[in-house]
């Protein structure tokens, strides 16, 4: 089977994506899905997992089976980005300590700005140090390059807001 992937995916992808619209998606949500279930699906016709491929059907069921965990995910309780510590030195100078609490407002303001799959990864990144990468994509349901993808990001992201 001989799939122009590129042609497929810009001939329906808007379909897909105003499938997660219609479900209550914010916008950014819905690219960012239809984007893995066209991963996924790719994934698994490269690996011969796929004996038809009927576009846009097939994407958009993938999509909103993507959609309906990624809303369980989000229905879970979750770390949120103003529960975050003072850190702060209590001995330094007051000048200091306010640009220190100013940094962390803009670091805490650009991350809030993060895609919710960039904040879920950068959250288990955090809160399991020393873990391996690939064992937390697979925790995520993600490609380890989709975790370092979004890795990425986060860093650009944070880094940006601190300069």
């Amino acid at each position: 089977m001989d799939t122009d992937w590129a042609a497929q995916i810009a001939r329906h992808d808007h379909v897909v994506v105003l499938a997660l619209l219609s479900k209550g998606l914010r916008i950014h949500e819905a690219r960012e899905l239809a984007h893995d279930a066209w991963a996924r699906l790719f994934e698994q016709w490269k690996a011969g997992r796929l004996g038809r491929l009927e576009l846009p059907g097939l994407a958009i069921r993938q999509a909103l089976f993507l959609a309906s965990d990624y809303r369980r995910q989000q229905r879970r309780p979750n770390v949120q980005w103003d529960d975050a510590p003072e850190v702060s030195d209590p001995h330094a100078q007051p000048d200091a300590r306010l640009e220190s609490r100013q940094l962390l407002q803009q670091t805490a303001l650009a991350a809030a700005g993060l895609s919710p799959r960039a904040q879920r990864v950068f959250t288990t990144v955090m809160q399991n140090p020393g873990t391996a990468q690939a064992e937390l994509a697979d925790r995520l349901g993600l490609s380890l390059q989709r975790l370092r993808q979004s890795l990425c990001e986060v860093r650009a992201r944070l880094k940006a807001a601190i300069e």
